[in-house]
């Protein structure tokens, strides 16, 4: 609940727009911000406000901005009806109307925006505009109403408002981020924008390259510049990614080098694309570099570019570079989760080098990295690959260790890994371990298979103390 004062005891003596939009900005609870703006514009029936202020139009649209962006829409609503009255100029109410028609499609309510956006030449007394218009068919086909969409785009047209650019704009998206739709429309669309803008050009680009239609994608890209359109950072990362996506790496490269010829700096999902690229590509040195490259930059890399580069370091067998990135991505505060411990330690273990593989899964328990359901399969596979790789290298006492810490924490063991077990502690003489991991398959109701039984038999066998008493009892049975 809202603290029960709401509104300043003092009020300034000459109360201005001004100072009510710096007091309305300075107010970091939105409900004490509306507050404020209330007692302000109200009507005084006191001495604490001394007179009526009329708010400015960005007053109101900040406000309603802020009542949006935490979540309330009907305050925010119930302020544009109230604003009615103080703007009899429809250029006034239009940014706030647009805010909240916005925010509605932002917080996944197109219908009600749809609704807000009919009702306002009655409720609001506010005409529709080619802007109020674009900014529904947006939210509109973001939600997939397309049909709900056409629709609208049909009143735009019988109201005699033709679709600008951004309207375009709007209708091309729908067209390229539909699966279903063919390409060619979106191409005839495109074709019938009067004055295409960079986002006009960039949509297309992204549709063409998801259908694998590469080669039109960079033609139009051309085109792009000979219209003296200027690419943007958008632009060449949705190249970029899709020529890193089919393997294309030397034109991926050759085109963020473009960028830098431009004067265009790439941003942190373009690096992202390329380095991901070339880590699969078999070529993670140049994805490092590229990391160097990053964080020269001032720009640090995300959990993601980490885990691309450490996982493309590890299949290429750079072991000692992986450790190295991953000891710099905690340097920069950055939380390694459980897909990325466990593209090292598999890495490890792949390479033979166990023991190091199962100090990393040390540090990830200390870590705090623990299974949940997403995870759990992946951390039993993590912890799987540590044991597997003990035992054969021989580590009876870590491998012991491992696999206790698995119990411990609930890590689930396969019947394979209990035989595994079994076998290896037998054969290397630690009966007492092997009887320990067969006393752990009984109690989870896992029974042994008649290998596992004759690998522990065998073992307790080979020892000469038992053999003597067992051939003792026999000699005995065999009198009676």
């Amino acid at each position: 609940m809202p603290p029960a004062n709401l509104t300043p005891t003092k009020w300034p003596k000459n109360l201005t727009a001004e100072h009510l939009h710096r007091l309305v900005r300075g107010e970091r609870d939105p409900r004490r911000a509306l507050a404020l703006f209330d007692a302000a514009t109200a009507a005084p029936v006191s001495t604490s406000v001394p007179t009526q202020i009329l708010p400015s139009p960005d007053t109101v649209s900040l406000l309603t901005s802020r009542l949006a962006s935490a979540g309330l829409l009907p305050l925010a609503t119930s302020l544009l009806s109230r604003s009615r009255a103080l703007f009899p100029s429809n250029a006034d109410l239009e940014p706030p109307f647009l805010t909240l028609l916005r925010a509605f499609c932002r917080t996944h309510r197109p219908l009600d925006a749809l609704q807000l956006f009919r009702s306002a030449p009655s409720a609001l007394s506010l005409p529709h505009s080619a802007r109020s218009y674009t900014a529904v068919l947006a939210g509109l086909v973001a939600h997939s109403h397309l049909p709900l969409a056409h629709s609208l785009l049909a009143d735009m047209r019988a109201s005699g408002f033709g679709p600008t650019t951004a309207t375009y704009n709007v209708l091309l998206k729908a067209h390229c981020s539909d699966a279903a739709a063919h390409i060619d429309d979106a191409v005839r669309l495109f074709r019938n924008i009067p004055k295409p803008d960079a986002c006009s050009y960039n949509t297309l680009i992204d549709g063409l390259c998801r259908r694998s239609r590469r080669v039109e994608a960079q033609e139009l890209f051309s085109e792009m510049v000979e219209n003296g359109i200027a690419p943007t950072v958008v632009t060449y990362t949705t190249i970029i990614n899709w020529l890193a996506r089919e393997g294309c790496l030397d034109d991926a490269l050759e085109m963020f080098d473009e960028m830098g010829r431009r004067g265009i700096a790439p941003n942190v999902v373009t690096y992202s694309s390329l380095i991901d690229g070339l880590c699969k590509g078999g070529r993670a040195a140049s994805a490092l570099d590229l990391l160097e490259r990053l964080a020269k930059e001032v720009k640090l890399p995300n959990t993601i570019i980490y885990s691309s580069v450490i996982n493309g370091l590890c299949k290429e067998g750079l072991l000692r570079e992986a450790m190295e990135v991953l000891d710099r991505m905690r340097l920069q505060g950055r939380k390694p989760d459980a897909g990325l411990f466990g593209k090292l330690i598999v890495g490890l273990c792949d390479a033979g080098r166990a023991v190091e593989a199962a100090n990393y899964l040390d540090e990830m328990v200390l870590a705090g990295v623990q299974p949940n359901r997403v995870t759990w399969s992946l951390h039993v596979r993590i912890n799987v690959a540590v044991v597997t790789a003990l035992c054969v290298k021989g580590e009876v006492g870590r491998a012991f260790q491992v696999y206790q810490s698995m119990r411990t924490r609930g890590i689930s063991t396969e019947p394979s890994t209990f035989h595994l077990l079994v076998e290896f502690f037998s054969k290397k003489n630690h009966l007492e371990k092997a009887a320990h991991v067969v006393l752990d398959m009984l109690s989870e109701r896992c029974i042994p298979e008649r290998e596992t039984w004759d690998v522990i038999v065998s073992g307790y066998w080979s020892k000469k103390k038992v053999r003597q008493e067992a051939e003792q009892i026999w000699n005995k049975l065999a009198v009676i």
